[in-house]
């Protein structure tokens, strides 16, 4: 006796009526929709999210460094910069097909240009020398004082520009390209890219 209705198969008892049963099913029926409509009154026990680390601000002393900061961008530095030095008996002079209106002339034995700029990333870099020539000239190119390399360049007149280029590992900071020819004249210098 399950439900506290006895099948009809005892003796004495008699098969529930189509009333009955239809009571017996809407009860059934209402105690089903509370389980479901009603929450336990007990409910399981879960451990709280783990709290998250609190944020402690930089000293004011820690410089904070962007990963933007560390990106090498081209530099062009024009030989007649001011900031640059000039030595012995060089010169700028006006120069309507060089990019910046100008170039450096008279780089021989003791006369030079050093070209001054910073470079932000250390690196193996390009260095690109524009310069200005009526023949082959030799010119000959210092790295931070290091020793001077040797380039032979050859240009068809003082109005064309040409270039050449070579690569060197440089670090971060201050760059001295000190440019000069202490054996015979050496073409003019119109500007140098760091790339």
């Amino acid at each position: 006796m399950a439900n506290g209705i006895a099948p009809d198969t005892l003796p004495g008892r008699h098969r529930p009526s189509r009333r009955q049963w239809l009571g017996l099913a809407v009860v059934t029926a209402g105690v089903a929709a509370a389980a479901v409509g009603v929450p336990p009154l007990i409910t399981p026990h879960h451990d709280p999210p783990p709290a998250a680390a609190p944020v402690v601000p930089p000293a004011a002393s820690t410089p904070v460094v962007s990963p933007s900061i560390a990106r090498f961008v081209p530099i062009t530095v024009e030989a007649e910069d001011p900031r640059n030095t000039l030595s012995g008996g060089a010169a700028a002079t006006e120069c309507a097909t060089c990019r910046g209106g100008a170039r450096v002339r008279y780089l021989c034995i003791d006369c030079r240009v050093t070209v001054r700029t910073t470079v932000p990333v250390a690196g193996r870099r390009t260095v690109t020398i524009v310069y200005e020539s009526d023949g082959y000239r030799t010119l000959k190119v210092s790295v931070n004082g290091a020793p001077a390399r040797t380039w032979q360049v050859k240009g068809a007149d003082w109005t064309t520009p040409h270039s050449f280029r070579f690569t060197a590992d440089l670090p971060a900071g201050p760059l001295r390209l000190t440019l000069f020819n202490d054996e015979s004249p050496a073409p003019d210098v119109d500007q140098v890219v760091v790339s």
